[in-house]
């Protein structure tokens, strides 16, 4: 279904493709990995033609249907707009035909929670006979979905340091000291609570993830323990609550950022080990697959304190060891791996009945 032979390319004075060979059957597929600059993207553009390669041969038999992380298809900008990202894309795939369609996705799950995330992995093993070129940096949607992987070589990744500042000496009586105390938050957005009843304690050395279908709830309530500690504020900008910081805490926030440059400086910053609690809102975005692995294993070495943001469920996986659920009317909070999280029945139970209230 798709052949290349031979493949050349070079975009102003870099060569980005030299002999270059790749087949891909029919029903099979296939993803793409690879570091930044090693041609992922192009690679896709090459095999819907919208790049023309200097040389070689590029043989697709069928209908091209591309899907990426922000654009599917040719609906109004107006309608766009008012559609989650899941919606976007099963408008996209919607009555697709095996047989005829090669479907080249580039980072599908990029704006996708697990759930969405799901409905993806299902949708592509019930379409057995789809042919599909995919490139992803999310490691648990490619081992669920494709049957080969390659690795285009990109340029070398720089190492990601990540140093602590001193953390805050146990109790006297040997208990870990509480670094962080949250009560009674509650933020609303054009009169609906983006989040409300939010209380926790944190302790030195958790690694929490904020996960769940609330986008904006998580994010803000990320941004409002970010503005407490910043501004000296215990509300952090919300309307009820109080947010309180152990003394000798030293908080790093990181917002989302969206391109890689950007988030190479934030992680720099991060090297002078000025911190030893982090707030990270959805660091892997903008990354590539070997860097994602990198910055996973700092942070999994890293002592201090976490919380943090991500749609990478192989990275929450690797680096939490307790999950909340930020509802609309509350949270879910468990001390406990992510699987463990999305497995357990009581805790599915109380997600269901938050988002239902």
């Amino acid at each position: 279904m798709i052949t290349i032979k031979n493949l050349e390319l070079q975009l102003g004075k870099r060569e980005i493709f030299s002999g270059f060979n790749l087949e891909i059957e029919h029903g099979e597929k296939v993803g793409i990995i690879g570091g930044e600059g090693a041609g992922k993207t192009t690679l896709l553009d090459i095999m819907a033609g919208r790049i023309l390669p200097n040389a070689g041969e590029v043989k697709i038999s069928g209908e091209v249907l591309s899907v990426n992380g922000s654009v599917y298809a040719d609906f109004s900008e107006l309608r766009m707009a008012e559609m989650s990202a899941i919606e976007k894309l099963k408008r996209a795939l919607r009555g697709l035909d095996d047989e005829e369609i090669i479907l080249l996705l580039d980072e599908p799950t990029k704006n996708l929670d697990a759930d969405g995330t799901e409905w993806l992995i299902k949708f592509l093993r019930e379409h057995k006979n789809l042919t599909s070129a995919i490139v992803s940096s999310d490691r648990y949607f490619l081992k669920e979905t494709c049957g080969r992987i390659i690795e285009l070589e990109g340029v070398e990744v720089e190492p990601i340091s990540i140093a602590c500042a001193e953390l805050l000496p146990k109790t006297p009586s040997g208990a870990i000291p509480a670094v962080l105390e949250a009560n009674g938050l509650l933020k609303n957005r054009d009169g609906e609570p983006l989040f409300k009843d939010v209380s926790f304690t944190i302790r030195q050395g958790q690694k929490i993830a904020f996960v769940g279908k609330n986008e904006r709830g998580k994010s803000k309530l990320l941004k409002a323990l970010a503005t407490a500690y910043q501004n000296n504020d215990e509300t952090g900008g919300c309307q009820r609550g109080k947010i309180k910081f152990s003394h000798g805490v030293k908080v790093f926030y990181m917002p989302r950022v969206y391109t890689f440059a950007s988030a190479k400086i934030e992680f720099e910053k991060l090297a002078f080990g000025t911190a030893n609690f982090l707030l990270l809102d959805s660091p892997t975005a903008c990354l590539d697959l070997p860097t994602i692995e990198e910055l996973e294993k700092n942070l999994i070495n890293f002592p201090g304190t976490i919380i943090f943001i991500d749609e990478d469920r192989e990275f929450i996986r690797s680096i939490a060891n307790r999950i909340m659920d930020i509802t609309p009317q509350g949270t879910v909070d468990r001390i406990a791996s992510y699987d463990d999280f999305l497995e357990n029945e009581t805790v599915k139970l109380q997600i269901k009945e938050k988002y239902k209230a």
